[in-house]
C-alpha cells in the first residue's frame, strides 16, 4: 500500500470517529439535561412556597408555582412571551397556574386566554401571551375606578370598609347572563362596563379590598341552585383574624333568582361573611381556603336575627319603626337556621309588625303600606330582605 493511499484511508476513517464523538457529546448532554431536569422536578415536589395574601398561589404544586412566577412577570410587564422554562408543564399545570395568576392579580384584565399558547421542546417551554388592543388603557381605567371607590372608605374601620366596598360593587355592577355564557368575566367588566358574571364580581371585590388593605381572595368552585349546578367564583374575606366566605353576585338582588328579577338598590347580605358550614350548603370550593367553621355573619354582627318565633315580632316591629322614621326602602333580617317558619307565618308577623310601627307617633313620617316584597335567597331561606312601600309614595314597582 502506498503512502498516499494510506493518507487517504486515514482521512476517510476520521469521519465516523468525528460522528461518534459528536454523537457522544449530544447524547451525553441530553443525559445530563435529563438528570438535571429530573432532579429539579423531584426537588420541586417538596419545595412548595407560601406567600401571604396569595391563596391561589399557595394551593399550587411547586412546578405550577414556578410557572406562575414566570407568567406573573410577563403579564405584569405586558410581555408577549415569557422567559423559557427548564421543564415542560402539562396542560393541567399550565391551566392551573394561568388561572391562579389571574385570580390573585385581578388588574390583569386585558388578556385573551384562548389566544395564549405554549411551545415546547424535549426539556423546555415558552408561553406566548395575547392581549387586547386597548388592554393598557383598560388597566388604567380599572386602576382609576378602584382608587376612586377605595378613597371613599379611607380611614374607615376594616370591617366597615369591606362592607361598604361590597355594597358599592353591587351598586355599579349587574349580573349578565351573556357574560355567564361567554366565559370568565373580569374586574374591568364588573367595575367599568357594569356587567359581569360571578368571576367578574369576585375579581372586582378582591381588587377593591386589597387596595383598601383588606385580605380578600378569589375562590373558584361550583354552586347548586336548586337542581342546577355550575362553575362559579366568590371570595374569602379575613376580618379581625377570622376568615369568612362572601358571594357578592348572589347578594345582588338585581340578579335573577328563581326566574324573577329583584329591584335595584335593595340590600341583601345573605351571602356575606359566612362560615364554612353555612356556605358549603350550596357552594363547593375547589380548594380548602381555611375558612372558619364559626363566624359572626352580617346579621349576627348587627343583631338582625331571631332565634324563636316569639322574638321575631318585636325585632320586626323595631326594624320597621326605624325604617319608617328614616324613610328607608327596605329592612333586612335573618331567621336562625332550624326555626320552622312558613311563608304564611312570616306574612302574619310582618303584617302585625307594620301595624305596630304605624301606630307609633311620628308626625313627619308617612304610613307604611301592607304591600311589600320579600326576597330570601340564602341557602336555607333564612336571610331575608323586605322591600317597603309607603302610603304617600308612587305605586310604581308594586306587585301585580
Amino acid at each position: 500500500m502506498t503512502k498516499n493511499r494510506r493518507k487517504r484511508l486515514s482521512r476517510y476513517a476520521a469521519i465516523p470517529i468525528s460522528l461518534l464523538l459528536l454523537g457522544g457529546l449530544y447524547f451525553g448532554a441530553k443525559a445530563v439535561a435529563e438528570v438535571r431536569f429530573n432532579a429539579a422536578a423531584s426537588a420541586s415536589e417538596t419545595e412548595i412556597q407560601l406567600h401571604d395574601g396569595l391563596w391561589n398561589y399557595n394551593v399550587l404544586t411547586a412546578r405550577e408555582q414556578l410557572l406562575y412566577d414566570v407568567l406573573y412577570d410577563a403579564m405584569d410587564a405586558r410581555d408577549t412571551e415569557t422567559a423559557y422554562l427548564d421543564f415542560v408543564p402539562t396542560v393541567d399545570e399550565f391551566s392551573a397556574a394561568f388561572d391562579a395568576v389571574q385570580n390573585d392579580h385581578p388588574l390583569f384584565c386585558d388578556l385573551v386566554p384562548e389566544a395564549c399558547t405554549m411551545r415546547t421542546s424535549d426539556h423546555s417551554a415558552q408561553i406566548t401571551l395575547a392581549y387586547l388592543q386597548d388592554g393598557e388603557s383598560r388597566r388604567e381605567a380599572l386602576a382609576g375606578k378602584v382608587q376612586a371607590l377605595t378613597t371613599a372608605v379611607s380611614g374607615t374601620d376594616i370591617a366597615d370598609a369591606a362592607l361598604q366596598l361590597h355594597d358599592s360593587l353591587i351598586s355599579v355592577c349587574a349580573y349578565s347572563a351573556q357574560e355567564e355564557h361567554t366565559g370568565r368575566a373580569t374586574a374591568y367588566d364588573a367595575l367599568i362596563r357594569g356587567e359581569a358574571n360571578g368571576f367578574g364580581y369576585a375579581l372586582a371585590y378582591a381588587l377593591l379590598c386589597r387596595e383598601a388593605g383588606i385580605d380578600c381572595t378569589v375562590v373558584t368552585g361550583s354552586v347548586a341552585n336548586g337542581a342546577q349546578t355550575g362553575i362559579h367564583a366568590w371570595n374569602v374575606l379575613e376580618l379581625d383574624g377570622v376568615r369568612g366566605y362572601t358571594d357578592v353576585m348572589w347578594n345582588d338582588t338585581a340578579a335573577v333568582y328563581d326566574g324573577t328579577v329583584g329591584p335595584e338598590g335593595i340590600p341583601f347580605h345573605g351571602y356575606y361573611f359566612l362560615s364554612s358550614p353555612e356556605m358549603l350548603e350550596d357552594h363547593t370550593p375547589d380548594y380548602d381556603f381555611g375558612v372558619n367553621t364559626e363566624t359572626d355573619n352580617y346579621y349576627e354582627r348587627n343583631l338582625l336575627y331571631a332565634d324563636t318565633e316569639e322574638a321575631l315580632g318585636p325585632m320586626l316591629a323595631a326594624l320597621l319603626s326605624e325604617a319608617r322614621r328614616a324613610g328607608a326602602n327596605s329592612i333586612e333580617f335573618r331567621i336562625v337556621p332550624g326555626l320552622a317558619l312558613t311563608d304564611y307565618a312570616l306574612e302574619e308577623a310582618l303584617t302585625a309588625a307594620i301595624a305596630e310601627a304605624n301606630g307609633k307617633e311620628m308626625p313627619d313620617a308617612p304610613q307604611l303600606r301592607q304591600i311589600n316584597r320579600v326576597y330570601h335567597t340564602s341557602y336555607d331561606g333564612g336571610s331575608i330582605t323586605v322591600q317597603l312601600f309607603y302610603e304617600e309614595s308612587e305605586p310604581l314597582g308594586e306587585p301585580q
